[in-house]
């Protein structure tokens, strides 16, 4: 069952990550912001900027909600779904899943800091958009890190039956 799990939530994860780096390839072209030009942007760039927060914002709760308690799982971890979530990202750190938790915790930093702005203050929601815009290798990595151990972990497990 965690197996059907983990490789469901690969495909959602996927999902969002290919719409991320669409969003993220066609705001290259407006990128960074500053209050001025965050004023003047277009229909088509609000769009991609919208595409590409509400496509952060779910593939980073897929991570958080569920593949990391999912992978815990596959690993036959003890309980991860009773775990603090600090508990929880301190055994992925452990285990070499997650480089350093501090990353993941500064990634919902700036998401809490992007919910947070407001447009009608062009400099702080500019910087807030950079921010999470910079953020994206970083929540990209943590994402492929697990994904490629679990089909390492996956693999070997099929292949030794």
């Amino acid at each position: 069952m965690t197996q059907h799990r983990m490789e469901k939530l690969i495909n959602e994860c996927d999902k969002h990550l290919e719409r991320i780096r669409r969003a993220h390839t066609k705001m290259a072209l407006f990128m960074p912001l500053d209050a001025s030009r965050y004023a003047e942007l277009s229909d088509d760039e609000v769009e991609h900027i919208d595409q590409f927060l509400f496509r952060f914002a779910k593939l980073q709760d897929a991570i958080g909600e569920k593949l990391f308690v999912s992978m815990l799982e596959f690993l036959k971890e003890e309980n991860p779904k009773n775990k603090p979530f600090i508990d929880i990202l301190n055994r992925l750190e452990r285990l070499g899943l997650l480089d350093n938790k501090n990353v993941w915790l500064e990634l919902r930093k700036i998401r809490s800091n992007i919910a947070h702005q407001y447009e009608d203050e062009p400099a702080q929601a500019s910087n807030a958009l950079n921010a999470i815009y910079l953020a994206k290798p970083a929540l990209e990595s943590i994402y492929l890190a697990i994904k490629t151990r679990y089909i390492e972990l996956r693999d070997s497990v099929s292949g030794a039956l």
